[in-house]
């Protein structure tokens, strides 16, 4: 039912001012109009004006106030610092290893690799955090500018792998507060979007949320730029982003499918930088790896070589067993076999035979 508290002119009533109350009307007022309930056991009356309207301001800032809070939940609660829009720049590339991730997490891990090159004729340094459970500090503050520590740390990258057993849990807070330890400029988060455990000792609950968003305050509060990329998100996955980041998708946090996620790193750097996305290195052709390959060619050479040495060896002791050497050639026993003597010999015949028997 709609009710309504409007304004209306006072009038006496025997000696008291009370408040009209109409229950299933609408009253024009002069300035303000409210909707509530009839309050019970209220007689009909007119209360001073200032009255009313301080009892209007009050509900105003009640419904104001719950609205601000209802919204205040769903964001995080230290703004996100601007991009630094430079570069040399420190980023922090936060890498979920969690069994829910192990599906694509080659995909994942190869758009992890590729996404280096994008700061190479930069000055700038990359650090690599892995996490399901526990969080780990896979490369540190790696140059990537300079080739051989590129390479070294794309090949630290290659050996990342997920969790796939029943222990692979989710913990942004350990995988933040290990970032916050590296002073980075930027952090990507790369995850699927449900963290599910947190705190120290480890354990599981939905403050698992509130516990990384705490963390990312800590290090939007150092000048930190948090952002993150959501790879396959499930249903209420996006608000879990939105909640550590912050509100504006595209900018604070992605969204993206395994086929895009290398793309959406890219315009993370490219933002950080301040360049567009053209502006930036591509990616290096997958490099050939020549002195594995020399050495792993030198390896089965020797093998060979060893066993050739010991199959001629074993070869030349039984040719020696046979005799002496005749112009060169070994000498070889007639294999002929006398079948008289054979059958002489089962028989108990020891006597050899006589030449006159023989002829």
């Amino acid at each position: 039912m709609d009710n309504s508290w409007t304004e209306s002119h006072p009038r006496p009533l025997s000696g008291m001012t009370a408040a009209t109350l109409p229950s299933t009307s609408q009253v024009e007022s002069e300035s303000i109009r409210v909707h509530l309930s009839k309050p019970p056991n209220l007689a009909s009356g007119t209360l001073p004006r200032v009255l009313r309207r301080i009892a209007v301001v009050c509900l105003s800032v009640v419904f104001m106030l719950g609205g601000d809070l209802c919204f205040a939940a769903a964001q995080p609660n230290t703004p996100n610092p601007p991009w630094p829009a430079r570069c040399p720049l420190r980023l922090g590339l936060v890498v979920d290893q969690s069994s829910s991730m192990a599906q694509r997490f080659g995909d994942v891990r190869e758009a992890a690799r590729n996404v280096v090159d994008s700061l190479r004729d930069k000055h700038s340094e990359v650090s690599i955090i892995g996490f399901d459970a526990d969080a780990e500090v896979v490369a540190r503050a790696v140059d990537v500018s300079d080739d051989d520590a590129r390479h070294d740390l794309k090949d630290r990258i290659d050996e990342l792998e997920a969790n796939a057993g029943a222990g692979g849990a989710t913990n942004w807070e350990a995988a933040l507060v290990a970032a916050r330890s590296l002073d980075p400029d930027v952090v990507i988060l790369v995850t699927d979007g449900f963290p599910t455990v947190y705190g120290d000792p480890v354990r599981e609950g939905e403050e698992a949320v509130a516990a990384a968003a705490a963390a990312a305050d800590q290090l939007k509060n150092d000048g930190t730029r948090v952002s993150a990329v959501g790879v396959d998100l499930a249903t209420g996955a996006e608000e879990n982003l939105r909640t550590i980041t912050g509100p504006a998708r595209g900018n604070d946090y992605y969204t993206t499918d395994t086929t895009g996620l290398l793309r959406r790193l890219y315009e993370i750097v490219a933002n950080s930088c301040g360049v567009s996305v053209a502006a930036l290195p591509r990616p290096e052709p997958p490099e050939f790896p020549l002195a594995r390959t020399i050495l792993g060619s030198l390896a089965g050479l020797a093998l060979l070589t060893f066993v050739a040495f010991l199959f001629r060896r074993r070869r030349g002791a039984a040719t020696g067993a046979r005799g002496p050497a005749r112009g060169g050639r070994a000498v070889v026993a007639d294999q002929r076999i006398d079948h008289g003597h054979l059958t002489r010999q089962l028989r108990g015949d020891r006597n050899p035979p006589s030449t006159k028997d023989q002829s």
